[in-house]
């Protein structure tokens, strides 16, 4: 399943799957804490608190957190201890087969690891912006499908990013903002900070 949260003008898009086994994975945690507890283990459940807690903010971090963003301003890409930042006029393309791929004015691509991507098994433009040979969005509203998207219905994230592009990726001559890559600091901030805990308490323990 896809997920597509809008507020405002933002738009965040990311594969619903992972909210599943961060669900499941959490309550089993729990249940380990709770049984331990029950046991009178009271040592033991503090001391595996904290691995416990690493193992579900982990699940979160790969198949949650992941996701595309989309700005009047930019197309924010968050992969796994990445975040992409791409103004619309340093963007060429969005294309997917398996994963969403934004390729950039520069030549490079960048590859998301959370987009939704079921049903995306075709570039959304063909031979890039300057020269388009495909099924546009008025054709596909009229009802004509793209090869390879036969019973999915409703915009993809592709097709997403393509409305924004053409809403907001006019060149403006005086944004000379780049496409720029940084880490995600408060994410690995907080990976190192529970395992740091984790080796604390073992040792302490």
């Amino acid at each position: 399943m896809n997920d597509a949260t809008n507020a405002g003008n933002r738009t965040t898009l990311r594969s619903t799957s992972g909210f599943w086994i961060l669900g499941v994975t959490a309550l089993l945690m729990v249940f380990f804490i709770i049984d331990a507890v029950g046991r009178g283990a009271w040592g033991f459940a503090v001391q595996a608190l904290p691995w416990e807690l690493l193992v579900v903010w982990l699940v979160y971090l790969v198949l949650v957190r992941p996701c595309i963003v989309i700005e009047p301003s930019q197309l924010t890409v968050v992969n796994v201890g990445r975040l992409h930042d791409i103004p619309w006029s340093r963007m060429e393309e969005a294309t997917s087969r398996y994963q969403l791929t934004v390729l950039l004015r520069d030549g490079r691509k960048i590859t998301s690891w959370g987009a939704p991507s079921a049903g995306l098994d075709r570039p959304s433009m063909i031979g890039g912006r300057a020269g388009r040979r495909g099924v546009d969005h008025q054709d596909r509203a009229a009802g004509v499908r793209r090869p390879g998207r036969a019973g999915n219905e409703g915009p993809t994230a592709v097709d997403l990013i393509d409305r924004a592009h053409e809403r907001w990726g006019r060149i403006d001559p005086k944004d000379h903002r780049l496409a720029t890559s940084r880490w995600d600091v408060v994410a690995l901030g907080v990976t190192a900070a529970l395992v740091l805990w984790g080796v604390a308490s073992a040792l302490l323990g």
